[in-house]
């Protein structure tokens, strides 16, 4: 019979924070997750957003009060960005949250 292999790490447990929210202006503190509105696969809407990442014609990442907004797609194009509102007009075939 073989012994089973315990491994222990040594390192003590942490909870990583990918974003730190304390930067972030009144309005998106009161906000406790962003409102998103998808209209099929051809164009969505997220309210509390507070920046774009990354943006090119096939990948969008968004910046939201806790985390992140992944969109991959194709023919991107931002139609608006108004205070923490964003409207992006594409074919999308993936959305990914990143917390």
């Amino acid at each position: 019979m073989s012994k089973k292999f315990k491994f222990k790490s040594e390192k003590p447990k942490e909870k990583w924070r990918i974003f730190d929210c304390s930067e972030i202006g009144e309005q998106t503190k009161l906000a406790k997750a962003p409102h998103i509105e998808l209209f099929g696969n051809k164009e969505i809407t997220v309210e509390g957003c507070i920046g774009v990442f990354e943006y090119c014609d096939t990948y969008l990442k968004l910046k939201l009060p806790k985390g992140s907004l992944i969109v991959s797609g194709t023919n991107f194009d931002i139609s608006a960005f108004e205070g923490t509102t964003i409207t992006v007009k594409g074919n999308m075939s993936s959305l990914e949250f990143c917390v």
